[in-house]
């Protein structure tokens, strides 16, 4: 049908009929990844974030995340309740909670055969040099704008997440 809507449509339309494609694609292979593995799309996320960085606090991982802590919490109760990750008490300090991945989910983190990073990873590495960046500078500036539509700026826990990392030494 060459003369449907989808052949006239304006470039700002055109632009966000592909950004809608990739997200459904990214939502069903997510359900996919969860029928096949047990695990959807946003939890291997947790899991590989937690693999890369034992010891993470849930807080510090909501932050790179960007979700707010009490979204994060039911996500990391199930992944506990499927023995994939542990969380302990740091024993430096005593209110904040650790968190680790167990054996099995060592082994979720490391496969990428089938999931969405793993499709991700193989467009990434094939990009022109320097498009990725750009395409991540544009997404980072479209959230930015969407969270300024929503009348709220940027979220507290992002800007907590920059204070944090530039305390650092």
């Amino acid at each position: 049908m060459a003369d449907g809507p989808a052949s006239t449509l304006p470039p700002i339309l055109e632009f966000m009929q592909s950004l809608w494609a990739v997200v459904h694609r990214m939502e069903r292979l997510s359900k996919r990844m969860g029928a096949r593995t047990g695990v959807t799309g946003p939890q291997r996320l947790v899991v590989r974030l937690i693999h890369l960085y034992p010891g993470i606090g849930a807080g510090e991982l909501a932050a790179t995340l960007h979700l707010h802590p009490s979204t994060l919490t039911g996500l990391l109760k199930r992944l506990e309740t499927q023995g994939l990750l542990s969380r302990h008490v740091d024993p430096a300090d005593g209110r904040r909670i650790v968190l680790r991945v167990t054996r099995r989910g060592a082994t979720v983190a490391t496969g990428r055969a089938g999931t969405v990073e793993g499709a991700v990873a193989a467009v990434t590495e094939s990009a022109p040099t320097g498009q990725t960046a750009h395409v991540q500078a544009f997404l980072g500036a479209l959230a930015v704008r969407l969270d300024h539509e929503m009348g709220r700026g940027a979220p507290r826990h992002r800007a907590r997440a920059r204070r944090s990392r530039a305390d650092r030494p």
